[in-house]
């Protein structure tokens, strides 16, 4: 697994994340992630709560990307992995804020194994691979 940077970290604890999946038949969806945050080093997580097509996906196919960028500075992450779902587990438990399962009655768990790690910045560089597996 690939390791996160402080650079790194910071900009996924300061900016807005974007979350990408593939649904069975190999269409795209993308949606924002205001919970997704740092695990450690090599893992990003985020709380599901609307059940919806992240979730399947995830159950699918378990592919995931996620992207963060400064829109000030003109640079940005893509980090590229395998999704795991947690509910009603250890994990779970652990993890996940009572505020979610107060609010929406239900929530489970994602946490994202970082494989790939991609430059978004606003230079020729872009899309370029950083780090891999």
């Amino acid at each position: 697994m690939q390791s996160l940077t402080e650079e790194m970290k910071t900009m996924i604890g300061e900016q807005f994340a974007f979350l990408a999946t593939v649904d069975k038949d190999g269409y795209p969806k993308v949606g924002p992630k205001g919970s997704l945050h740092v695990l450690d080093d090599q893992h990003l997580v985020y709380y599901e709560h609307t059940f919806r097509h992240a979730y399947n996906n995830i159950i699918s196919n378990g592919r995931a990307a996620v992207a963060v960028a400064d829109k000030k500075a003109q640079k940005g992450f893509r980090f590229e992995g395998v999704a795991h779902l947690h509910e009603n587990d250890e994990v779970t438990e652990k993890l996940l804020p009572k505020p979610v399962i107060e609010r929406f009655n239900r929530g489970a768990v994602v946490i994202i194994d970082i494989q790939s790690i991609y430059k978004l910045d606003n230079t020729l560089e872009a899309g370029t691979r950083i780090a891999e597996n």
